[in-house]
């Protein structure tokens, strides 16, 4: 119990520390009913409600909190709840460290009580197309169950197990296709070793995840290599918007079981309803000058509107602050073309070398001196970033 309270102090403390005014918060609940395998492997209707929280309190942080709670058609209940904490450092050349972590407790009807956490540290390489990453995965779980007829009983070794592993975990992904500016195509795959209990296991998973604004559709197909269990799993997700934050959706799974928890594997099947609130900011295209020609593909372009101005300069991370002057265009946008490496960056312009402003209805942050930077992010090498710069991504 206690790695389980360690992490979501450790997220709480990372919530309250960071700036109200950097942090992206989305809230969602799913409301569902289906089939669904209990944790001892027993399988009926359900009803499930699970409402979760995400967090971007900057370019390169997510955070999330949720919880569950299902009722099974056979009296059986469960409710649950999980932390999670996602970061990543830029290096150099494409080069980032990536960190990730949870934890989760699970208790029960039947007086079993599930608790586990894991993290994984890697490097990251990403491309205009490809990333691949590696690291290693380690993860533990207590697994205890209360003595029938005697709830409230103290535990003892008997019926309380601890169980730790670590192992190998390396991935790639590859991003086909961009339609439009919420649509997408993307495949990716994981590799996972482990040695529980002294048994080698091998989890080999493919993915694929298809957007297109109002349609979403994830789905992904694995196999377990074990001596004591060969066994393929999978599962597939569809999305239907019917509004801003409406959402239909339906998923089926199959999974193995949990070396780690000793939970049974199973299959599942939901349909239900998305209710989410909040989000990112709309992305919102910086003003175009009139009268220039387009930024060749090496380069981004920033803009900003400012017909009185009589000079107008820019800064960011990418050159240590350093302001660098914009052209006036004939429509009294001031623009730059720059060569800036793929990163994610803050920057403002400066108007008659007073004041600092940024563009409106862009993403921004305190700069920590009274004012505000905007978001900057160049994705893809040889890629102009004209009137897309302004987007916040998470990681």
């Amino acid at each position: 119990m206690t790695y389980h309270r360690t992490v979501l102090a450790a997220l709480l403390t990372a919530l309250v520390s960071l700036p109200l005014a950097a942090q992206s918060a989305t809230g969602r609940l799913l409301i569902g009913a289906g089939t669904a395998t209990d944790l001892r492997g027993v399988r009926s209707g359900a009803y499930a409600v699970a409402p979760s929280l995400s967090l971007a309190p900057g370019p390169n942080l997510a955070l999330s909190l949720g919880a569950r709670g299902t009722r099974f058609t056979n009296s059986a209940w469960s409710l649950g709840g999980t932390a999670a904490v996602a970061t990543r450092a830029p290096l150099a050349a494409g080069f980032a460290l990536l960190l990730s972590g949870n934890g989760d407790a699970i208790r029960t009807s039947y007086r079993a009580t599930y608790l586990s956490a894991e993290g994984l540290p890697a490097l990251e390489w990403r491309g205009r197309w490809l990333s691949l990453w590696g690291g290693v995965d380690a993860a533990t779980a207590r697994t205890a169950f209360e003595p029938a007829g005697a709830p409230g009983t103290p535990l003892t070794r008997n019926n309380a197990v601890t169980r730790s592993l670590w192992g190998p975990a390396f991935g790639a992904g590859l991003r086909f296709a961009r339609f439009d500016r919420s649509g997408s195509l993307s495949v990716a795959y994981r590799e996972q070793h482990a040695h529980p209990g002294g048994v080698s296991v091998i989890d080999r998973t493919a993915s694929l995840g298809l957007a297109d604004g109002v349609f979403a559709l994830s789905g992904s197909l694995g196999f377990r290599s074990a001596s004591d269990e060969r066994r393929a799993f999978g599962g597939a997700r569809l999305g239907f918007r019917l509004s801003q934050g409406i959402e239909l959706v339906g998923a089926a799974e199959s999974y193995p079981s949990n070396r780690l928890t000793g939970a049974a594997g199973g299959r599942a099947f939901t349909a239900g309803m998305s209710l989410g609130i909040g989000g990112p900011p709309r992305a919102r295209a910086l003003p175009k000058p009139a009268g220039v020609p387009a930024a060749r593909p090496e380069l981004t372009r920033l803009s900003f509107s400012a017909p009185g101005a009589g000079r107008v300069e820019v800064a960011g991370d990418w050159n240590g602050w350093h302001a660098v002057a914009l052209q006036r265009s004939p429509n009294g946008v001031w623009y730059v073309d720059l060569v800036i490496p793929p990163g994610v960056y803050r920057y403002a312009f400066r108007i008659d070398g007073k004041t600092w402003e940024i563009p409106k209805g862009v993403a921004a942050v305190n700069d920590g001196f009274g004012g505000k930077s905007a978001w900057l992010s160049v994705s893809e090498p040889g890629r102009t970033a004209t009137q897309s710069a302004n987007r916040k991504e998470a990681p």
